[in-house]
């Protein structure tokens, strides 16, 4: 068996940045050879990440990333199991890394389980696995990747809120004269949450179940038949306005109650291409 020496575990340790008695088992593991026992180590702590699984994952991160152009972004959903790694620089890096390669994906909407076993744009060579299980083997918790969505427009803005746990990205049909609107947007969809951009996307089934709900009402006041159709269009009409995004009215004061679709046409975006809308815990 190789003798290994103290400048070897060292070595390993600054490229892992593992304890130095793990680092020691590895190598005499492997002959004293760096490249085996970097694969070893990832071996023995992909072994241990199964065994903790069933571990519940109730923390995390919302992350963000937007490239330099704006044009082309990913936001992602990271879990762990506590608190404290949320905050951890080592997961940030594993996030961000992660929403950088779902960026770089052709799919929109990629599989997370998937997404792992892509290459890591921001390491050659190496999947997001791979990464993943190197985090693993510093802070030892179980860590998901719970969903992710690739966003592209003419202009991307995002947002995360300070505790993390919850983010938006959202692409635009070109940027507003003035930046504040699109941070405001954000904020605005962060804070209210809007089913749809347009009302013609709200889902055929929740403006359904209004209208019957609000016939139902209708019918067992004894309204008048003939006025019955303008009280259930009236409730739809409101269910959109509270619910679509365009016709939603502002929650920042500083607009003035004004819808959000006027706000974005008054500094000139005429359209809101894109709405991906992430949270940990609701």
């Amino acid at each position: 068996m190789a003798t290994i020496s103290a400048a070897q575990v060292r070595a390993l340790r600054d490229r892992t940045d593992l304890p130095m008695m793990e680092c020691k088992q590895a190598l005499t593991e492997c002959n004293g050879d760096e490249a085996a026992a970097i694969e070893w180590l990832r071996k023995k702590h992909k072994g241990k990440m199964e065994e903790r699984a069933d571990r519940q994952t109730g923390e995390g991160r919302i992350h963000v990333y937007i490239d330099d152009a704006r044009k082309t972004g990913a936001i992602i959903d990271l879990r762990c199991e506590t608190a404290p790694v949320a905050k951890n620089a080592e997961f940030l890096a594993l996030a961000d890394a992660i929403a950088r390669t779902v960026a770089a994906q052709a799919d929109q909407a990629p599989d997370p389980q998937a997404v792992l076993k892509a290459a890591a744009v921001t390491a050659p060579g190496r999947t997001l696995e791979d990464l993943l299980t190197e985090v693993y083997g510093k802070i030892r918790e179980n860590m998901k990747l719970t969903a992710c969505r690739k966003v592209a427009g003419g202009y991307l803005c995002g947002y995360v809120h300070h505790d993390g746990k919850k983010g938006v990205l959202i692409a635009l049909d070109a940027a507003p004269s003035d930046e504040a609107v699109a941070v405001d947007l954000c904020h605005h969809v962060t804070f209210a949450q809007p089913l749809a951009v347009t009302r013609d996307q709200i889902p055929a089934d929740r403006l359904e179940i209004v209208r019957r709900t609000a016939r139902e009402v209708a019918e067992s006041e004894g309204k008048p038949a003939q006025i019955i159709d303008k009280i259930v269009q009236g409730k739809v009409n409101a269910f959109c306005a509270e619910n679509a995004l365009m016709d939603q009215e502002h929650v920042k004061p500083d607009y003035e109650k004004k819808k959000v679709g006027d706000v974005l046409k008054g500094a000139g975006v005429k359209a809101v291409q894109d709405v991906a809308y992430l949270s940990i815990g609701g």
